[in-house]
């Protein structure tokens, strides 16, 4: 069957055939405004929070230790992935057709991936640093080279597995429709003006490679997503135990403890998160390879939005809920306002920690007593409590 042509029509109306076309699919989907605000908040919001971290990192010494280093590399990494890889995204989603060239189809692709495998990568090394300073503390903080080593690893990985899906997608030429006419191709030829092309995975491509579509799919589902779950899974298990213990001691909660305690519910919290904002895509990607179901750009949309949600949890989670990223921004953002009070959030909690003896058998002395007797007694820690706890410093 003849395709049909644009051979008769003028230069200027073959340029507006092309511009309807490629904004074609968005004019189509439901809502499409309300999915480019939410898409701009999120973005947004993850770039700020993401930007206030690394703000406070590089303004202020104290946060600048090595393992603080671990929250800097996630920031970064949502950073990018909330200015570079959802924008990238979006516009691949609202426009059919790719105007830039062949080269930064691949690039744009390879960055996306590299990104996103750098995210969720530091996220699993981040679990695990913390469970091994509950398991060895002492031995594991004297070990200063672990993070330069650990960065090494997710940067490399990340590439590594990142470059199959670069060389795979391509800026391939309309071949198909009016497109796969020969007066089409001339007629447009004549007026200067090149045939549209389209950024997406190429399967003759896939099929010069060592590794299947399917089994690549496999691979990220298992180093984006299962990895880092299981880290952040053992890190909740290993702190827990290591509470349980502490437990049995029948000791007031000394601040060692209630350091562990907060890890692990920020752990808690992380693992829940992450569980639900990637599950959607990584199991739409392989129920779509394994053609159970058929690919459609509405719900891959809806999916990817879900999965970048993330890049705004993380900075919460790790570094603005933690007294000393807060304190860093009030002196950092200490022109404003709201921002010029600073808490010593420890002191009140020092002052009011639970004590042995029941509430009213100590007078109101007493427990001043206590409280400055209590404070004497932070230099006489445990050789743990020297060490750091799991989430000392971040």
């Amino acid at each position: 069957m003849e395709q049909p042509s644009l051979a008769g029509y003028e230069c200027d109306e073959i340029s507006t055939i092309i511009q309807d076309q490629n904004s074609h699919f968005w004019s189509q989907l439901p809502g499409s405004n309300i999915v480019v605000l939410i898409y701009a908040f999120v973005c947004t919001f993850g770039a700020t929070a993401n930007l206030v971290v690394l703000i406070a990192f590089c303004k202020n010494a104290s946060l600048r230790t090595m393992r603080n280093r671990f929250i800097v590399n996630l920031a970064f990494s949502d950073l990018l992935l909330c200015v570079v890889t959802a924008p990238a995204f979006l516009y691949l989603s609202a426009n059919s057709y790719w105007p830039f060239g062949d080269l930064s189809c691949k690039t744009v692709a390879a960055v996306q991936a590299v990104n996103t495998f750098v995210s969720s990568l530091t996220l699993a090394v981040i679990a695990l640093d913390r469970a091994l300073l509950t398991i060895c503390p002492v031995q594991w903080r004297v070990a200063s080279t672990a993070p330069l080593i650990f960065f090494s690893i997710v940067w490399v990985l990340s590439a590594m597995v990142a470059i199959p899906y670069g060389f795979a997608v391509s800026a391939v030429p309309m071949a198909h429709g009016t497109w796969a006419n020969p007066d089409t191709i001339e007629t447009v030829a004549k007026c200067g003006i090149e045939v549209p092309r389209i950024c997406q995975e190429n399967e003759a491509l896939w099929n010069l490679m060592p590794v299947t579509r399917l089994s690549y799919t496999t691979i990220v589902f298992a180093i984006q997503y299962l990895l880092p779950l299981s880290s952040l899974l053992y890190a909740y298990h290993q702190i827990g135990s290591t509470i349980r213990k502490r437990n049995k001691t029948a000791k007031p909660l000394d601040a060692s403890r209630r350091s562990l305690l907060q890890t692990r519910k920020r752990h808690e919290k992380l693992f829940v998160t992450y569980a639900i904002a990637w599950a959607p895509m990584n199991l739409y990607n392989i129920l779509s390879n394994m053609e159970y179901i058929n690919f459609n750009q509405y719900q891959y949309v809806f999916c990817h939005l879900i999965g970048i949600s993330s890049a705004c949890v993380n900075p919460i989670t790790y570094a603005l809920v933690n007294e000393n990223f807060r304190n860093a921004l009030h002196q950092v953002f200490s022109w404003i306002p709201c921002c010029t009070t600073t808490i010593d959030t420890n002191s009140q909690f020092r002052a009011f920690q639970p004590t042995p003896f029941p509430k009213n058998a100590v007078s109101h002395n007493s427990m001043l007593a206590l409280g400055e007797t209590e404070k004497s007694m932070t230099n006489l820690s445990s050789p743990y409590e020297q060490a750091g706890s799991p989430m000392a410093g971040i």
